[in-house]
């Protein structure tokens, strides 16, 4: 009896230092450890090349619409209809109808006041979002970069095409995400603009 008691404590002291140096699933626990952390890794490189991809786009639409309309001394609604529905190819594969929208604005100089907005045309729209230039038949509110050292931000009868882009971006992982503020998965909007003088005429009217 005693010999049998004895050899069961051995037996078990064994068991339990051949338990205390097996490291067969040491792999499985440190992959399931890390692997929170790696899909978050992967997904937020994704959502950076996307960003960054919005953004070349966003910038291409604003310099080719601005360019395009610069070329022409007037622009009739359906010219301006074409432009517009140009800027779907140059957006996708990002939606423009839904969560973008764009503003064309022709404006003239005027000697000793602010600029005035002659012709506006718009696609799309967003909620709380209008345009930063201005109102057709306002005032533009131009960027300071305009403004000469007489506080003249246009000469008289200057004018300038003005193109603004806005998008709403959502992440794909948009919502709430253990221990991340939500603010950084939270949609956002971008906003970009271009600048163009008007090329083969002195002004350019819109229908």
């Amino acid at each position: 009896m005693k010999r049998l008691l004895f050899l069961e404590r051995v037996k078990s002291k064994f068991s339990i230092r051949r338990f205390l140096k097996d490291h067969s699933a040491v792999a499985i626990v440190e992959f399931a450890m890390i692997l929170p952390f790696l899909m978050l890794l992967t997904v937020g490189s994704f959502e950076v090349g996307r960003y960054a991809l919005l953004m070349q786009k966003l910038d291409r639409i604003t310099a080719t619409l601005a360019d395009l309309v610069a070329r022409a001394e007037a622009l009739s609604s359906d010219e301006i209809d074409n432009l517009f529905n140009a800027t779907n190819h140059l957006a996708a594969p990002f939606d423009f109808d839904t969560d973008g929208m764009v503003v064309i604005t022709s404006i003239v100089g005027r000697e000793g006041d602010e600029p005035l907005i002659i012709g506006q045309k718009i696609k799309g729209s967003l909620d709380s979002y209008v345009s930063q230039i201005g109102e057709l038949d306002g005032e533009a509110t131009l960027p300071a970069v305009f403004t000469d050292e007489d506080g003249q931000t246009l000469a008289d009868e200057e004018a300038l095409i003005v193109t603004e882009v806005f998008y709403s971006f959502t992440p794909y992982i948009s919502g709430g995400v253990a221990g991340l503020d939500s603010s950084i998965l939270s949609g956002s909007l971008i906003y970009r603009d271009a600048f163009f003088r008007p090329r083969l005429s002195e002004r350019t009217t819109f229908d």
